[in-house]
């Protein structure tokens, strides 16, 4: 069984969402060090540098991340399927936790971005659960 048009496409979409968290966490890198750099005398300017950071390098492990499943499920690794089913969760589950505060504090951005967050992991886990799918990654 070849691979399913589907999977291509989501292998695709990964890797262009972990190249945009790898830019996103090269621009929060740069502001950590500029940052650091302009704070000479104040520890909260250095604490949010810091933290910008730190961001920084969690970014750029989620887009490692994306990337790296993705070359898995082009490659019809079923482990692929399944830590990709377990980082949808887990971004879900951010995006809950993202529309709850957006709820308490009202942004229409905020709700429209975790709302389409939610319905595009919603349906890829649903995908990657069909037993269509199962089958060609052998599971």
């Amino acid at each position: 069984m070849g691979r399913p048009v589907g999977v291509t496409i989501l292998g695709a979409l990964m890797i262009v969402a972990g190249l945009g968290f790898a830019v996103v966490g090269i621009v929060f890198l740069d502001m950590g060090s500029t940052g650091a750099m302009k704070a000479t005398h104040t520890s909260g300017a250095a604490l949010l540098a810091a933290l910008g950071a730190a961001a920084g390098v969690i970014f750029l492990l989620f887009g490692g991340l994306h990337i790296v499943l993705a070359i898995g499920i082009f490659k019809m690794r079923n482990i692929a399927r399944i830590l990709t089913i377990f980082l949808f969760v887990l971004i879900g589950t951010g995006a809950c936790l993202g529309l709850i505060a957006t709820l308490l504090s009202y942004s229409h951005v905020g709700l429209a971005w975790n709302g389409s967050l939610l319905a595009v992991d919603a349906l890829a886990l649903w995908y990657l659960l069909r037993p269509d799918v199962k089958e060609a990654f052998g599971a």
